[in-house]
């Protein structure tokens, strides 16, 4: 993929996001959100899922019901694992941004694109699985398990080759 065609597959989500971060907006309720975002949560979920799978963080629970935590919280979605680790965690945590990534792929090619009714439909459909791929605050906090080991190995390495 060219830069040329890399910057415009990049712009061409732009919509979408929009999109999905108005009607999140938009949409007071949660419940009614949730209904919004279940092909994002349910997407953003099995990455979770499927990394965890193959790097062997042993899932246990797989959830994309809402559930309402607190009395104004909510959790759309839910991924248990038995196996988080300081080598998998960080990727564990970080999943759901393989889907704007894979989203690159289905932008088409910039040299002759033109507006079409298949835009639109492609822009309603990928608006809440790109609203919902940024990792939430619980990846976050997955992802540290990992931060602190990588981080002093990279840094013993460095001094090492130094």
């Amino acid at each position: 993929m060219s830069t040329q065609q890399l910057i415009f597959a990049i712009l061409y989500q732009a919509p979408a996001i929009a999109l999905g971060l108005v009607l999140s907006v938009l949409i007071p309720s949660p419940p009614l959100r949730a209904i919004f975002v279940l092909p994002g949560t349910l997407v953003h979920e099995l990455l979770h899922f499927i990394v965890g799978l193959i790097l062997n963080a042993k899932p246990t629970s797989f959830s994309v019901w809402p559930r309402k935590r607190g009395t104004s919280t909510w959790t759309m979605g839910a991924v248990g694992f038995a196996n988080l680790r300081w080598y998998n965690a960080v990727a564990v945590g970080l999943a759901p941004l393989l889907a704007p990534i894979a989203a690159l792929w289905f932008a088409p090619s910039g040299a002759s694109w033109s507006l079409q009714l298949d835009d639109l439909k492609y822009w309603a459909f990928a608006a809440p699985i790109l609203s919902m791929s940024l990792p939430s605050w619980t990846d976050i906090k997955i992802c540290f398990y990992s931060a602190v080991p990588i981080a002093v190995c990279v840094a013993l390495g460095y001094w090492l080759l130094r």
